[in-house]
C-alpha cells in the first residue's frame, strides 16, 4: 500500500509515550539539535568549516539525538542505551528491556527517526541533489513498472520522482532488516507512507505488517 502523507510538526510531548497503532516521526535539525549538551556538541573534527557539519558530524549527531530520544521513551539515562547490530544490518536496541522498533535516516543536515510499536519500520529520507542517470541507478533495484514509470519522465520531473521511490525503497529494505541492494522485500507485506520534511527532502516511511491508517505524530526535535 502506498500513500502520501502531509505532516504538519509539533514540539516534543511532555511525555513521550507510545500507544498501538502510533508512530512517532521526529526530525533533527543537525545544525541547529538541541537538547543535553553533552550529546549535541560537536568536537572540531567533526565540522566541515564553512559547508557546515562533514559526514562524521552529521552522523555522530545524529547518533547522539537518537540516544536522547530513545532515552525519553524508556525513562533511563542516554548512556544506559546499548545497541547492537542484526545480521543485515539493522541497528537495534539491546538493552534495556523494551517494546519499541526505531529506525533512524540522516542526509546533510537533516536527520528522521521513525519510533513505534509492534511493527517493523524504516525510514529513510534524501536531499534533493544531482543525481547522474537516475533511470540506470533505477535498473539496477527498482521494479520493471518503476523503471517505466521514470523512463516516462525526463530531467527535473524524472528526478523529483526517483527521489521519492529511492526513499520508499531504502525504507521498504530498512524495515525488513535488508541491505540495499540485497532481495528486494515484498512491497506487498508493508504499508509505504511517503511524505516531504521540508521543500527540499523527500521522506518514506516503511511499515510492516501492513497498516493502512496509522496514527502518524511529526515531532520536531528541539523545538519548545
Amino acid at each position: 500500500m502506498l500513500r502520501e502523507v502531509f505532516p504538519q510538526w509539533s514540539p516534543p510531548p511532555d511525555a513521550s509515550r507510545l500507544r498501538d497503532g502510533r508512530i512517532d516521526i521526529w526530525r533533527i535539525d543537525l545544525a541547529q539539535a538541541s537538547g543535553d549538551p553533552r550529546l549535541i556538541t560537536s568536537s572540531p573534527d567533526e565540522t566541515g568549516g564553512e559547508h557546515g557539519l562533514s559526514p562524521r558530524g552529521q552522523r555522530a549527531k545524529a547518533h547522539r539525538a537518537l540516544r536522547e530520544i530513545l532515552s525519553r521513551y524508556l525513562d533511563c539515562s542516554p548512556d544506559a542505551l546499548q545497541f547492537e547490530i542484526q545480521p543485515g544490518g539493522k541497528p537495534y536496541l539491546h538493552a534495556p528491556a523494551h517494546e519499541l522498533e526505531f529506525n533512524l535516516s540522516h542526509s546533510r543536515d537533516i536527520a528522521l527517526l521513525g519510533i513505534g510499536t509492534s511493527v517493523k519500520l524504516g525510514i529513510d529520507v534524501e536531499t534533493y541533489r544531482a543525481v547522474d542517470d537516475p533511470l540506470r541507478i533505477a535498473q539496477r533495484v527498482m521494479s520493471a513498472a518503476e523503471c517505466d514509470e521514470l523512463s516516462a519522465l525526463s530531467g527535473d520531473a524524472r528526478l523529483d520522482r526517483f527521489l521519492t521511490l529511492w526513499t520508499r525503497l531504502e525504507a521498504r529494505q530498512k524495515a525488513m532488516g535488508l541491505g540495499i541492494f540485497a532481495e528486494a522485500a515484498d512491497p506487498t507485506l508493508l504499508s509505504s507512507f511517503s511524505f516531504r520534511p521540508d521543500s527540499t527532502r523527500y521522506a518514506s516511511l516503511g511499515v510492516s505488517p501492513l497498516v493502512m491508517d496509522p496514527d502518524l505524530r511529526f515531532i520536531d526535535f528541539g523545538r519548545s
